[in-house]
């Protein structure tokens, strides 16, 4: 097995864990407004970084770096991206809260 056989395994098994992780989390707490808000916010983005990543893909395979049709695209990728990296920074940070209520941390001396 190469290296990239190897990063290809970790990202299926990193997306398919990511995606089990997020379709466990409770949205009842939510009012019906803000549930709303959060599909039209994840919708957008899902469209967004689909378009720019397609654009990028197919202008890397004709040996073109950015094609003049495809700033569009790559502008939606970039809104969709700045919206998508607060929401990993945050759903780290309560994860990693969680982990710190529910363990109790012991200060032990050195001596």
């Amino acid at each position: 097995m190469t290296d990239t056989d190897n990063n290809t395994a970790f990202t299926e098994n990193s997306i398919t864990t990511f995606c089990s992780l997020i379709a466990g989390l409770d949205f009842s707490h939510f009012e019906e407004a803000q549930l709303y808000d959060l599909i039209a916010l994840t919708s957008e983005s899902a469209g967004g970084l689909c378009q720019g990543l397609l654009c990028l893909s197919e202008g890397l395979e004709n040996c073109e770096i950015l094609p003049p049709e495809g700033i569009r695209q790559v502008s939606a990728y970039l809104k969709a991206s700045a919206h998508l990296l607060p929401v990993l920074f945050e759903l780290n940070e309560q994860a990693n809260q969680g982990l710190t209520r529910g363990k109790k941390i012991t200060a032990y001396p050195m001596n």
